[in-house]
């Protein structure tokens, strides 16, 4: 596929759903589908009954747009009738300066298929096409080697026609994402959390404290906040592995502490933290105390 600043396209024609919507259950959604001006919205009702039956593409003007920006279109209204229990019909062609020319298809579960002309349109409605992986990949591009403890972003499992999606839910952000695998499922959710829930690393000042932990221990320290360093300069999946690297140095430094670390080890993680705290350049006081200045 093209990237986004290469492959300019069009959709003509319109995409309904099987029963209308109601506006009132899809406000913040519609504006967002409607924000890029490359198709207009499809009513019926007035009033408190009005509901929305679909999107028509934009007039040869104004409807041309980033791949991009059509693939957001597409994933919000497949979002909004997976949510709402519709069924979506599509009467669009589209032309793309990197693809040529073809059909939107809908598949039995609802996704759509960018289908080139000369191609067979029931492969991509049963997907049996390269459009999606439609089983486990064989490589490593998905493995995980932990999965998070936090119950905020959870996978689904939504039945979709005769398929099975598995949509990645944040209680914070909505869809992140609807894979055709639990294996990428778990990946994007992992993906998510590094991006979108993983604070930057407290900054690691040299202090006293850390002065008393075990030659071992540090190291394992140093190298976990390396690790959670690098991360935060790579996108989400590419955070990936060096998240797990961090934890990983993180239990052999809570091994090596267990095994070799003083006597009074709480004693002294709270003096580090308290030492590491009160290093902390951009801090805040409270209300009418003066920071201690040498």
């Amino acid at each position: 596929m093209a990237s986004p600043d290469e492959d300019e396209m069009i959709y003509r024609g319109s995409v309904t759903f099987d029963i209308a919507v109601p506006l009132d259950a899809i406000a913040s959604e519609l504006a967002d589908l409607l924000a890029s001006g490359t198709v207009a919205a499809l009513y019926v009702g007035s009033g408190p009954r009005r509901a929305l039956t679909g999107v028509e593409g934009a007039n040869d003007e104004d409807g041309w747009a980033w791949s991009e920006t059509w693939h957001e279109i597409q994933w919000m209204q497949e979002s909004i009738a997976r949510r709402h229990g519709r069924t979506l019909h599509s009467a669009a062609t589209y032309d793309s300066d990197e693809r040529g020319s073809g059909t939107l298809v809908v598949d039995h579960g609802g996704r759509f298929h960018d289908c080139r002309d000369g191609e067979d349109p029931e492969s991509h409605r049963t997907r049996a096409c390269d459009c999606f992986p439609v089983s486990e990949p064989g490589d490593t591009l998905f493995a995980v080697a932990e999965v998070t403890d936090n119950d905020r972003v959870t996978i689904a499992e939504v039945p979709a026609g005769p398929f099975i999606d598995f949509p990645v839910i944040c209680a914070d952000h909505g869809d992140v994402a609807c894979p055709t695998s639990r294996r990428e499922a778990v990946f994007r959710r992992e993906a998510h959390l590094v991006d979108a829930h993983t604070p930057s690393p407290l900054p690691l000042a040299a202090v006293p404290a850390l002065a008393e932990l075990p030659a071992r221990v540090l190291d394992h320290i140093r190298q976990a906040a390396d690790e959670l360093l690098l991360g935060r300069s790579h996108a989400a999946p590419l955070a990936i592995r060096h998240r797990d690297a961090a934890r990983h140095h993180t239990r052999q430094a809570e091994s090596a502490l267990r095994k070799h670390g003083p006597a009074n080890t709480t004693a002294l993680l709270i003096r580090a933290l308290v030492e590491l705290h009160a290093a902390t350049p951009d801090r805040e006081h409270p209300p009418g105390s003066q920071p201690n200045r040498p």
